[in-house]
């Protein structure tokens, strides 16, 4: 995966000429190879929300005996043909891409990805190599500062809060008089935009441009699902 990800940047970098603006064009075909699996993901979400009151009746029944419980969970998923799987799929997938993505911006040259691209600047960014710090945008900060993430960073755990917030809206029980099924995912909504703020200053900006643009273009396709959803379009 690794070499036909650096094949498919080097042909993007051949044909735009600038690092950021292919990084760019790459995380946007990546979510929109991904949108079929995210529309799968929705679907997955508002079954399991119908389904949570039946959930929640067999668990009155059967909660004290748990393989009875779990066949009736799993009898309930063939009847409503749910795959819990599927809605994880999306992040999933998203995991081994960002690694590959670490791979080739930290080692471009076992790739023969071109130096130049890296080296090469990108709006405030001086190269796609070293991180986006503040100190990009306001050179004249004081050196006895610690480094402290620059815009992208901000964006990416800003976007990522955003999406973080609307993946958990979906979860919530079509019922609010239904337990939420499940562990309460609130405290990671915080946590994950804090650590993409925190590893910001250190992972290569590539790295974080990739995440960022990929979050923003996710947040756009939740809002595009959800019009679908509420005109059932998609059912």
């Amino acid at each position: 995966m690794t070499t036909l990800f650096a094949g498919i940047l080097i042909k993007l970098y051949e044909l735009i000429g600038n690092y950021g603006i292919t990084l760019i064009v790459f995380t946007v075909l990546i979510r929109l190879l991904l949108f079929p699996l995210a529309i799968s993901q929705r679907k997955s979400m508002e079954a399991n929300k119908r389904m949570q009151p039946k959930m929640a009746e067999l668990q009155k029944k059967y909660g004290k005996d748990k393989n009875t419980y779990n066949q009736k969970i799993m009898e309930l998923y063939k009847e409503e043909k749910f795959n819990p799987v599927s809605g994880c799929l999306p992040m999933l997938i998203q995991i081994p891409i960002i690694f590959v993505l670490f791979r080739i911006l930290r080692d471009p040259s076992l790739y023969n990805l071109p130096k130049a691209a890296l080296e090469q600047s990108f709006l405030w960014l001086p190269n796609m190599a070293d991180p986006d710090v503040l100190s990009n945008i306001i050179p004249a900060l004081p050196a006895s500062l610690p480094r402290l993430p620059g815009l992208w960073p901000i964006i990416a755990a800003f976007f990522t809060y955003l999406t973080s917030k609307s993946t958990q809206a979906q979860t919530k029980p079509a019922d609010p008089s239904q337990p939420q099924q499940g562990p309460d995912m609130s405290f990671m909504t915080i946590l994950f935009p804090l650590m993409i703020l925190f590893f910001g200053v250190s992972y290569p900006a590539g790295l974080i441009l990739y995440w960022a643009v990929s979050n923003i273009v996710q947040y756009i396709q939740d809002l595009v699902i959800t019009r679908l959803v509420a005109s059932e379009d998609i059912s």
